[in-house]
């Protein structure tokens, strides 16, 4: 079942998890807790009366794209609210000693005024992520003035007052939903970006960088930062998509992505996306992240159902295949292929193939009773195939 979510957040705690999402539907920074990613309760509110100068500043109790970290022994849950379609908005921090509160509004962190001018950060989407020195740094931002990085200090309020440095869009791009991981193994940030209307073409870029305040370059070397609208900038992580497979039907504007980092280790991309076709409500995506030795991520194309990914015994030879190229950024229908024409080779979990001229390498795993497989081109677009 589709569970209405949108800009998600889920936490894994010790004996369950914890989701975070945008509903305007209800005041508070809606929530909802699961035992499995399956089955998800009622939503109920954290912080639920709205603080005075949110609501001074932006004349709502409804909050957006909720980000929940945990410092020592203190959980801090950012929040932010708008007047949608402006930068009239505002992040604020409240503490708590437990993730599900009771919260403590502590103040504003981030205020952004409206101006026609379009040019300047907009106080959403919040995001923290620690450098290698354990200082924290709040990723924000959307249109207008792109995706900025702010430094805070230990209290979680801005260690100095000015927008942060931009490292994605800006020009009034349509970029928002901005997450920065710091991959260990590889050594590398990696900034999460989502581009396009919520509503159809919405779809996941990725960047790369040495240092958290970037330069997050994709695998052509493009910065995020570049306006060029030819260039595409950022490596496609996901789409809209099609298989034409019984049971699987269309899914688009996949999109406002955090990451779940489970209690085994494994990491999952958690983002909304809605059903193919007019309307139809966002719901919660989860899918296994998968990482390969260059420290790249691939998206898994199956949805989390529970069962774990497990060696493919066989190699088969018929496939339904989808390609997220950089710029076709609507709904992509599956193509019939076979091993055979498509070249595959496979050793263990490592899968190479060669198509559209292009040669890709990633992994193939068994989930549940399909056998699907999730790679990269050198140029930083991604395919996706589901054995038939």
């Amino acid at each position: 079942m589709h569970v209405p979510f949108h800009d998600p957040l889920v936490i894994a705690l010790e004996n369950e998890y914890l989701g975070l999402s945008t509903d305007l539907r209800i005041p508070g920074v809606m929530t909802r807790t699961s035992p499995d990613l399956l089955s998800w309760s009622e939503p109920f509110p954290l912080l639920e009366q709205t603080p005075a100068s949110v609501k001074r500043h932006v004349d709502t109790d409804r909050f957006w794209a909720p980000e929940l970290v945990q410092r020592g022994d203190e959980w801090r849950l950012y929040c932010c609210a708008s007047r949608f379609g402006t930068t009239q908005s505002v992040i604020g921090l409240a503490k708590a000693k437990s993730p599900k509160g009771p919260y403590t509004y502590v103040g504003d962190v981030v205020v952004s005024q409206h101006s026609s001018t379009f040019t300047q950060a907009n106080a959403i989407d919040p995001c923290v992520v620690a450098d290698r020195q354990g200082n924290d740094w709040l990723v924000y931002g959307s249109f207008f003035g792109g995706i900025r990085i702010l430094r805070l200090n230990e209290e979680g309020f801005p260690a100095e007052y000015h927008e942060g440095l931009c490292i994605a869009g800006g020009g009034h791009q349509a970029i928002e939903g901005g997450y920065v991981w710091y991959h260990a193994p590889s050594d590398r940030f990696i900034l999460f970006t989502s581009w396009g209307d919520l509503n159809e073409d919405y779809h996941i870029r990725v960047g790369y960088s040495r240092e958290v305040t970037g330069p997050y370059l994709d695998a052509k070397g493009l910065p995020m930062t570049d306006r060029d609208p030819i260039h595409h900038p950022g490596d496609k992580l996901s789409g809209g998509y099609h298989f034409q497979l019984e049971g699987m039907p269309g899914v688009k504007a996949t999109g406002h992505n955090s990451l779940l980092h489970d209690r085994d280790g494994s990491v999952y991309l958690v983002n909304h996306a809605r059903p193919e076709g007019k309307g139809g409500r966002p719901f919660l995506q989860i899918r296994r992240l998968l990482v390969n030795e260059e420290g790249r991520v691939l998206a898994w194309p199956l949805y989390y159902d529970g069962a774990p990914l497990a060696p493919a015994e066989t190699l088969p030879e018929r496939w339904q295949v989808v390609y997220l190229s950089r710029p076709n950024n609507g709904v992509t229908y599956s193509i019939g292929t076979t091993a055979q024409q498509a070249q595959m080779h496979r050793e263990g979990e490592q899968l190479t193939l060669t198509l559209f001229g292009t040669e890709w390498s990633g992994f193939i795993y068994r989930q549940g009773g399909r056998i699907a497989c999730t790679l990269l081109s050198p140029e930083g677009e991604s395919l996706w195939g589901i054995a038939e």
